[in-house]
């Protein structure tokens, strides 16, 4: 019982040490940022450029225009 124990735990620090593993099990999630043009254009250009889901920013200053803030898996 003792040498399976030790047999398991050594895969599992064997693969827990191999980055490639870990980097293919999580996605990351990333943004980019731009002048939103409206938010049918900001949600197609969003999709086209990065497969991902963009929103226009629902309010902002007078001065700021308004962003285009787009999620996607990198």
């Amino acid at each position: 019982m003792v040498k399976f124990t030790t047999f398991f735990l050594l895969v599992l620090l064997i693969l827990a040490s191999d980055e490639e593993v870990v980097m293919r099990a999580g996605a990351r999630d990333c943004h980019k940022v731009w002048n939103c043009k409206g938010n049918n254009r900001c949600w197609d250009d969003c999709k086209n450029k990065y497969n991902g889901m963009g929103l226009c920013d629902l309010y902002a200053a007078p001065a700021v225009p308004k962003q285009c803030f787009c999620a996607y898996k990198c």
